[in-house]
């Protein structure tokens, strides 16, 4: 069966305004940018930090529990991954946008992203630290939707995590509710070479 296990202890939500400049499209030095654009991706930023709430739930599967799959080969164990920021901040950023207020509501958007983002690599990194407890080298993440995985791998993923728990729910095109949450997999290797090697391709992230 597979083992259920929690998730990062301490989750910490930053943000860099030079990365969300650029998502907005400033691609300028950031003190040649419109101080009134500053002021919004910063106000945002402190609204974003009150509105966003992780949550990540994963599960340890055996080899032969896995599916016969290409992005499992050779996989000793996987962990399935899903992680979300909840509801509330794609709740402002539509308010924002039904009042006309476009700008704070895009701001507040990519703010959103950048907090999945940022939830989804300590989720890595934590999964990643189980490999030695497991005597096993950590792969790559890899999410439904990258190349070699069709987004329809969320069915396996939402078969074997008990999504509800988290507030996350599963379309039938397979898109993820809240919008602002993610899934991956992560292997582990017996051998050092397969964890690292080309193997494991790209963990490129998906925009969100």
């Amino acid at each position: 069966m597979p083992r259920l296990i929690g998730g990062p202890p301490d989750i910490a939500i930053s943000f860099e305004e030079r990365r969300v400049l650029v998502r907005l499209g400033y691609r300028k030095p950031v003190g040649d940018i419109d101080p009134g654009i500053r002021l919004v991706v910063h106000e945002e930023a402190e609204n974003a930090k009150k509105l966003v709430r992780p949550r990540v739930l994963a599960a340890i599967l055996d080899s032969a529990e896995l599916p016969d799959h290409p992005i499992f080969r050779n996989a000793e164990k996987a962990a399935l991954c899903l992680c979300t920021i909840g509801p509330e901040l794609e709740g402002t950023v539509a308010r924002l946008m039904s009042d006309g207020d476009m700008l704070r509501g895009l701001v507040l958007d990519w703010l959103g992203s950048e907090a999945v983002a940022c939830v989804s690599k300590q989720a890595e990194a934590w999964l990643k630290k189980e490999g030695p407890t497991l005597g096993l080298w950590p792969g790559k993440r890899f999410a439904p939707g990258y190349k070699g995985w069709d987004v329809s791998g969320q069915k396996l993923i939402f078969a074997v995590l008990p999504a509800a728990e988290i507030g996350v729910s599963l379309t039938e095109s397979f898109m993820m509710m809240p919008r602002k949450s993610y899934s991956f997999r992560v292997n582990y290797f017996r051998d050092k070479a397969l964890a690292t090697g080309k193997q494991n391709q790209s963990s490129e992230h998906r925009g969100h």
